[in-house]
């Protein structure tokens, strides 16, 4: 294996650390029923997907992707049944970035814009997914009509855009600050 695939693979177990140490910072934050410690944690836990997605690429992304809501049932933050869907959801974000993040690292104003155009997509892309999910789970354990499950999971998971777009800001300003030899996958 060569230096830079394993620079690669630590560089994601970092990033997956730390997005476990975020997560892990709830009870810290007023716990699970507190909507600041959603809205802070969340836009961690979407800076790590997009720093990895943008920095390190697809797998690597795609690995922190898969193993943040994983964490969030183990943490009693995420039920089993949504767990498929909140990976989805976070996997779109990852392909979208990767796609048409460009890595992030322009600085002018052309560039903000365009990451931040690809973060309001995906964290619209996103928040679709993971209410389709939240819906279906509404309407098939609950016995909810699918217009009333959509409409209470549609307002029940707005965060997911909020969180998005805060941790897409962040990423950026991230991905600017970091030095080039973190650059050079």
């Amino acid at each position: 294996m060569s230096s830079k695939n394993i620079r690669k693979m630590v560089t994601t177990a970092i990033l997956i650390a730390l997005t476990v140490v975020f997560q892990l910072m709830r009870p810290m934050l007023g716990g699970a029923g507190n909507p600041v410690s959603t809205y802070i944690i969340g836009s961690l836990v979407n800076l790590c997907l997009i720093i990895a997605a943008c920095v390190m690429g697809m797998w690597s992304g795609l690995a922190v992707a898969i193993i943040t809501p994983i964490i969030a049932m183990w943490q009693g933050q995420a039920v089993l049944i949504m767990v498929p869907w909140i990976m989805a959801g976070n996997a779109a974000l990852v392909v979208c970035f990767v796609l048409f993040g460009k890595n992030g690292e322009g600085k002018t104003s052309k560039d903000w814009i365009r990451f931040m155009a690809v973060g309001v997509i995906a964290a619209l892309i996103k928040y679709v997914i993971i209410t389709l999910g939240t819906t279906f789970m509404m309407s098939s354990t609950q016995g909810k009509q699918f217009s009333v499950a959509i409409g209470l999971a549609a307002s029940k998971q707005i965060q997911q855009v909020v969180t998005a777009i805060v941790g897409t800001f962040i990423a950026k300003l991230v991905i600017l600050a970091l030095p080039a030899s973190i650059k050079e996958f």
